[in-house]
């Protein structure tokens, strides 16, 4: 009983993070006195080395890590029986170290003769394992006190849990603060004019966020070759041309790679490329002194999407500058023109733009502006969304939450309204009020973080009729609210309360008389069209993932079984590398092309580069697969054959095909995501097998 008393101060005494002031010292210090042992010590299990890196006093005064490393570093290898002992059992008793079987001879060395270690361990994750080791006598450790050092090394294995979650948070924010100080740099240097040295500077910024010793971007449609170090060096796509990142552009590369360079002073690489209709229209290169951190890698993905909303935004600000000054040579009939291409890109928006202008003019009457101002303004609300022309479809008609970048992107919609307007000397004096209309009367709206008198009556007023117009009219999503429920909410926002005070029944009247606009700038047809891009692969004409992944979702909401079939297309990289890129693309075009043959299929979508997946409603999968595998390979033959492929029949026969995998909804799966990655699993296995069946099981 004074042994599990003692062991549970320990435990109170890591819970309350007593560790902190001597590195673990003293508690192991401790667990040693506890067990009348000579000493205790973590050790950490860490890219297959066993690394002790706390100890007791005992430990770092008679065998300091200067003069003992070997006792604080074991390779995992060396100690293969033990690790697996202790992962099985959840630890290890040796009486006599001396003629133990797998002893260690830097341990023998030193004289140990008894040793104790049990797993520190959650459910999920073993951290490593704690060590008792007596070095003056041999100890025999029993049951009972087996089950105690275990309940220390669980206090242990939490607060390693702990600073694990602590450390994964604080990477995750430091990661979204230099994201968001990325987006802000682009905020503040669109404010100036665009060239080749706000790249530039874009880049360095880039560089110092990702750690690299050399950032450099080849940009296709502006013929700009960019490379930033310790200097920056401008060139053209052919300056280029001794450097790899040219050879991936001019091969189309798509994917995301690695390369070492021999003979460089950076000599390991990361190439981004950033595609637009399967096409790689700029690639950024990344050059490391040594070989990048794996979770430097496993963000790849996010840095991707968050360089290609940098081109995007780059590619939209030129395209707005050359437009802007050539519409400063013409200002009458601009407003409707401008209108027209503004809710041309949201149909959902239609009318918005006049219904802003209609509020905007009555509240500006009842606060007594002249007739001029009066005007201003109603042209203020004509043109305070003319923004969204710079913001790509992709963001802007996204029929799910957006993400943080995606918000961020769209939160430049003002600025980019600014921009246009600014340069038409007819609306100029108009376009602070159009750049602030998110503005908040508490600091917290964008793009500038005003507030307050900071914001000009012109945006105050917009705002107003903007949040009014938004809450009155039809959404996909909810009918239109009546104008008193509108002034309700509004009460509650961070607009200008003085004002709605004074017009909110001009508001309401206005709202009675007003006629509701209808007209359209785009038929209904195209914009159906327009919308369905969303989910539409370019490639193929099928469906994406987001489309499969709803009608799943439907499905099971509906309770309905179904099996999933996935198509996944073999050899495809041996085909890019031997026939070239064009010829696989052939391959996957044949493959969409014989599944849209395919009778009693629902959703048919292309998910993967070579994958593809399907919802299948009758019974009877596997008859199915086996039919669909046969008219598989025989249709892309044929295509192979009539349509001058380079492949030769009979090499076709031998690579040609595809891996046919299914899951069946409810029995294997109960989402979307579970049953996908079920389908992916049966695929990995299956190739396996057939691996196994053509090289033998050795080679696996």
């Amino acid at each position: 009983m004074d042994l599990l008393i003692k062991a549970f101060d320990l435990s109170n005494k890591i819970t309350n993070r007593e560790y902190l002031s001597d590195n673990w010292k003293s508690i192991l210090d401790g667990v040693a006195e506890l067990f009348g042992v000579d000493g205790a010590f973590i050790g950490l299990w860490e890219d297959d080395v066993i690394r002790f890196k706390h100890s007791s006093f005992f430990m770092r005064d008679n065998f300091p890590k200067e003069k003992f490393p070997e006792l604080y570093e074991v390779p995992l290898k060396k100690r293969r029986h033990f690790h697996e002992k202790l992962k099985k059992d959840g630890f290890i008793k040796i009486y006599n170290y001396q003629k133990y079987k797998y002893s260690l001879k830097p341990w023998i060395k030193v004289g140990l003769k008894s040793l104790l270690a049990v797993a520190i361990q959650t459910k999920s994750t073993i951290y490593g394992s704690l060590h008792l080791i007596s070095l003056t006598k041999h100890k025999k450790f029993s049951s009972e006190k087996v089950e105690v050092l275990k309940k220390i090394a669980d206090s242990i294995a939490s607060e390693l849990e702990k600073q694990r979650y602590i450390e994964e948070i604080e990477k995750e924010k430091e990661k979204n603060k230099r994201q968001l100080e990325f987006l802000s740099l682009l905020d503040h240097q669109l404010k100036y004019k665009l060239s080749a040295n706000f790249i530039a500077e874009a880049l360095k910024k880039i560089k110092v966020m990702v750690n690299a010793n050399t950032a450099s971007l080849l940009f296709a449609s502006e013929d700009l070759y960019i490379q930033v170090n310790d200097s920056t060096v401008f060139g053209t796509i052919n300056d280029s041309k001794n450097s790899p990142i040219y050879n991936l552009w001019k091969n189309n590369a798509t994917e995301i790679s690695e390369a070492c360079i021999p003979h460089s002073k950076s000599p390991f690489a990361v190439f981004i490329p950033i595609v637009s209709f399967d096409r790689a229209v700029a690639i950024f290169c990344f050059s490391f002194d040594k070989e990048p951190s794996n979770e430097f890698k496993r963000e790849l993905s996010n840095l991707q999407i968050a360089l290609t909303h940098f081109i995007s935004i780059v590619h939209t600000y030129k395209n707005i500058k050359i437009v802007s000054s050539k519409l400063s040579e013409t200002e009458e009939g601009l407003i409707e023109a401008f209108v027209s291409a503004t809710e041309a890109k949201d149909v959902y928006t239609k009318g918005h733009s006049e219904h802003v202008a209609v509020y905007s003019k009555i509240i500006a009457k009842k606060l007594g502006l002249d007739i001029h101002q009066q005007e201003m303004i109603y042209n203020a609300g004509l043109l305070h969304d003319i923004g969204k022309i710079g913001i790509p479809d992709m963001i802007l008609l996204k029929p799910t939450d957006l993400t943080p970048f995606e918000y961020e992107i769209i939160k430049y919609h003002p600025i980019i309204s600014y921009e246009i307007i600014k340069n038409v000397p007819k609306f100029r004096s108009i376009a602070t009020c159009i750049r602030h209309h998110h503005e908040k009367m508490d600091g917290s709206g964008y793009p500038d973080g005003l507030k307050g008198d900071q914001i000009e009556l012109g945006a105050r007023i917009l705002a107003i009729a903007d949040i009014f117009d938004a809450l009155t009219t039809d959404r996909p999503y909810r009918k239109g609210l009546s104008p008193e429920e509108a002034i309700k909410i509004l009460k509650e926002e961070k607009i200008d309360q003085n004002i709605l005070k004074k017009v909110e029944n001009e508001l309401i009247e206005g709202f009675l008389k007003e006629t509701r606009i209808n007209k359209t700038y785009l038929p209904e047809d195209i914009e159906k069209l327009r919308r369905d891009i969303i989910d539409f692969d370019f490639m193929t004409g099928l469906k994406r993932r987001s489309f499969l992944i709803h009608k799943i979702d439907k499905l099971i909401k509906d309770k309905k079984p179904f099996t999933l079939f996935m198509v996944d297309i073999k050899n495809t990289s041996y085909l890019n590398y031997k026939y070239g890129r064009e010829v696989g693309d052939k391959i996957i075009m044949f493959v969409a092309e014989e599944l849209k043959k395919i009778a009693k299929k629902e959703a048919l979508s292309r998910v993967g580069a070579d994958s593809f997946m399907f919802i299948y409603l009758s019974e009877n999968a596997e008859a199915f697969q086996s039919l669909m595998e046969w008219e598989l390979k025989q249709g892309i033959i044929k295509k192979i054959e009539s349509k001058s492929c380079i492949i030769s029949k009979d090499e076709a026969k031998k690579i040609i095909g595809c891996h046919i995998t299914f899951a069946r909804f409810p029995q294997e799966g109960k989402s979307a995501e579970e049953l996908m990655y079920i389908c992916s699993l049966k695929k990995k296995k299956n190739a396996y097998k057939k691996y196994a069946e053509l090289f033998g099981q050795e080679a696996i």
